[in-house]
């Protein structure tokens, strides 16, 4: 909403000082100089706009770090963490490019599936990113309405995934079988659930 702002009061300032100029000024001013004055009142403009609508410092995108989020959400009570304690894991490969998804067997039993883009910052990217997620302790804190994951806090030791079953078909997706982001499992097994994934690999 602030970029919005910011972007109408550019345009209509800089609206306001074209009329300025073609019903005040000269007619016979060279275009050369017109051009530069327009050019420096839209740079003040911009300037202004900066730092009429940049809210704390933050960058006029609006764009604030995972840190900020996690403080914001804390004090407005929109924050929900949960923790977690796994034994192993398992993945299946993207459809498309939903991001990566895993099922995860926890301690006491029951089986986590978490999907998403935002699960790619914690797999192995060479040599230079080493996995961090799966691991045997985590805490995904989530906005409590929205359910985005605003942050996920990797402790313990990572869990290389067992294996990666087939993707999900268009007729899972069509068939509300695939879990939601988060989910958790009761009434299947770890062990259940990666033998029906795995059964279209043989």
């Amino acid at each position: 909403m602030r970029v919005i702002l910011a972007g109408l009061f550019v345009i209509v300032g800089l609206l306001l000082a074209v009329g300025f100029v073609f019903s005040v000024l000269p007619k016979n001013l060279p275009s050369a100089i017109t051009g530069i004055a327009l050019a420096a009142f839209m740079l003040i403009l911009v300037i202004a706009a900066f730092f009429l609508f940049n809210r704390h410092g933050a960058d006029l995108s609006g764009y604030k770090s995972a840190h900020e989020q996690i403080l914001e959400l804390e004090q407005k009570g929109l924050l929900v963490k949960d923790d977690y304690k796994a034994r192993r894991a398992f993945g299946v490969d993207e459809f498309e490019d939903e991001g990566s998804h895993y099922f995860i067997e926890l301690e006491d039993g029951r089986v986590l599936y978490l999907n998403g883009q935002y699960l790619y910052d914690y797999e192995p990217v060479g040599i230079k990113q080493p996995r961090t997620f799966p691991c045997t302790e985590f805490t995904l804190l989530r906005h409590k309405d929205e359910r985005w994951v605003v942050d996920l806090q990797c402790r313990g030791s990572a869990l290389e995934p067992e294996s990666v079953a087939p993707s999900f078909s268009k007729s899972d997706f069509k068939a509300g079988l695939i879990p939601s982001d988060g989910e958790i499992i009761r009434e299947r097994t770890y062990d259940q659930i990666k033998s029906e994934r795995l059964k279209s690999l043989k």
